[in-house]
């Protein structure tokens, strides 16, 4: 009887071919496959030649309660799983953490099959420093959260990676100008895909590279290097001028007629309205 063992496959991101030959034997022989969503997975397993396989929905606003269900089942009747996510690694900004979790604490078998992840595929190909780096996931929605999150990279020695989405990359770029200016950047667009694109370039190409691509859809995976590159007092400066600026909006002016007051402040003058609008934000 085989040993309960939850298996952690990586599936392409883009290519097809990029699914190994470990993970095909993996998908052919396990007796379930847990799967982000089952429709990607019915056509990748008839892409291979596997026409019968169980495959049970397993995505982010179920994986509380199923996790359990799921480990639970394959332990008392000695299954085997796979664990696939719609593209790249599981677990890796994608669901699967509970379910491993879960596996781990009733003792059963984890296996990862390793392959695919924009991830990876970013740092091998960007050109920049990655003897050290960390993994952000998706950057925030909410200006004051996304703010907090590229300032707290100040004083970082390492690398940064995360993922957006191309009509909000200019925003996020936006906020790492302002705090790390001698930043570089490698953006991965359509990785391992027909029209695959790697830039490595400044901050301020970067921007200009967004400002000309305004068109573009999907995600992208996005890499940082040469952070906190900002000297003391210019960290100071800006701390002075959104006390100033808080100050204006605490008296009741408006932003039009501030953004004239400070035209010559030394910040562009989006970024000086998004300070405000991040300012405004911290109030409410």
């Amino acid at each position: 009887m085989p040993e309960p063992t939850l298996f952690v496959v990586a599936t392409p991101i883009g290519n097809l071919d990029d699914l190994s030959l470990r993970a095909k034997k993996v998908l052919e022989h396990v007796d379930i496959v847990a799967a982000e969503d089952t429709r990607r997975a019915k056509q990748l397993m008839s892409h291979i030649g596997i026409e019968k396989k169980e495959l049970i929905s397993y995505y982010d606003h179920v994986e509380a309660s199923k996790a359990p269900q799921f480990i639970a089942r394959i332990k008392e009747n000695s299954l085997q799983m796979a664990l696939i996510s719609d593209a790249g690694t599981p677990c890796v900004s994608d669901p699967g953490f509970r379910l491993v979790a879960e596996a781990h604490q009733c003792g059963v078998r984890v296996v990862p099959i390793p392959g695919a992840s924009a991830l990876t595929s970013l740092v091998s190909a960007s050109g920049l420093p990655s003897d050290r780096f960390q993994f952000v996931g998706f950057l925030p929605h909410k200006e004051s959260a996304l703010q907090g999150e590229v300032e707290s990279w100040q004083g970082y020695s390492g690398s940064v990676i995360f993922y957006d989405s191309t009509r909000r990359l200019k925003k996020s770029l936006g906020f790492i100008k302002r705090f790390h200016g001698s930043a570089q950047i490698a953006i991965g667009r359509e990785i391992t895909k027909l029209h695959e694109e790697i830039h490595c370039l400044t901050i301020d190409d970067a921007l200009l590279w967004c400002e000309r691509h305004e068109s573009l859809k999907g995600e992208v995976a996005v890499m940082v290097a040469n952070l906190g590159a900002a000297d003391a007092g210019e960290t100071m400066d800006l701390s002075r001028l959104e006390d100033q600026l808080k100050a204006e909006l605490d008296a009741g002016k408006r932003f039009k007629e501030i953004l004239k007051q400070y035209k010559d402040c030394g910040l562009p003058r989006q970024d000086l309205y998004q300070l405000l609008i991040t300012i405004k934000e911290k109030k409410s």
